[in-house]
């Protein structure tokens, strides 16, 4: 356990937060992400952050997960994409 104390004051002290992480786990494991490059990924955390911070009472994460590997726009201010 002392191992994932220290993974986890690592992540805080570089200022990654559980949701990117979670966010980012959820991107790697899905196969529709595997054609994509590390900047693509990050660049779709930011998004699904993004999105998250504007919808998070009509999406959740996943849903918003899923919209992006599906290719919709979620960076949009209107709801079409819903």
């Amino acid at each position: 356990m002392t191992n994932l104390k220290t993974q986890y004051d690592f992540l805080l002290d570089e200022g990654i937060s559980i949701t990117d992480m979670y966010i980012y786990h959820l991107l790697v494991n899905d196969p529709r992400s595997y054609n994509y490059s590390e900047q693509e990924l990050v660049d779709m955390v930011q998004s699904i952050l993004d999105a998250d911070a504007r919808y998070s009472n009509e999406r959740s994460i996943e849903e918003l997960v899923d919209c992006c590997l599906n290719g919709d726009n979620i960076e949009e201010d209107d709801n079409e994409w819903f």
